[in-house]
């Protein structure tokens, strides 16, 4: 999906609070607005996705997809929420000039992930409560089994991969 489909849903999720929010976009190649973001605060997803190759037109799918939600401190204005890709590297185009794929995920999983944002916000800058755990916790990390060729994943490549030994992951 693209990230104005992502922004109908989130408008769609995010319409009952009494602030307005925005879905915004974290572009991997603008080094200032990475380092800002240091200091939010992060809901960090990996899920199922598709990557179609904008060189080549390779399609793949990939179980460890990553994205980033970075929303307000505490002590921030309300209202913007910000996405990061993180992309994969096509293998019949690794030897060229780095070029990461986004992933493309269902309707479905970017609602749940939207949904949960909306309820830590809810926690955070509203007074609402924590929703009970269902049975289904889809904020819990599963270390899917199967190939992960870290040398193709931009995620893995910035130190926040899911997949990643735990002595190799950067500290945030």
């Amino acid at each position: 999906m693209s990230l104005i489909e992502w922004q109908s849903l989130f408008d769609d999720v995010f319409e009952s609070y009494p602030d307005k929010w925005a879905l915004g976009c974290v572009y991997r190649h603008d080094s200032s607005q990475n380092r800002r973001l240091q200091n939010k605060r992060v809901m960090d997803r990996t899920g199922y996705a598709r990557f179609h190759c904008p060189k080549c037109s390779n399609g793949w799918a990939s179980a460890k997809a990553k994205i980033t939600l970075y929303y307000p401190n505490y002590d921030e204005s309300l209202g913007t929420v910000l996405l990061r890709f993180y992309g994969q590297q096509c293998k019949k185009c690794v030897g060229r000039k780095i070029c990461f794929a986004d992933p493309e995920f269902e309707v479905d999983w970017i609602k749940l992930t939207l949904e949960k944002l909306y309820e830590r916000i809810g926690c955070c800058f509203y007074g609402k409560q924590p929703p009970e755990k269902s049975k289904k916790d889809y904020n819990k990390v599963i270390n899917i089994e199967g190939p992960h060729e870290s040398k193709l994943c931009e995620a893995c490549q910035l130190g926040r991969c899911d997949q990643m030994p735990r002595s190799k992951k950067n500290k945030t």
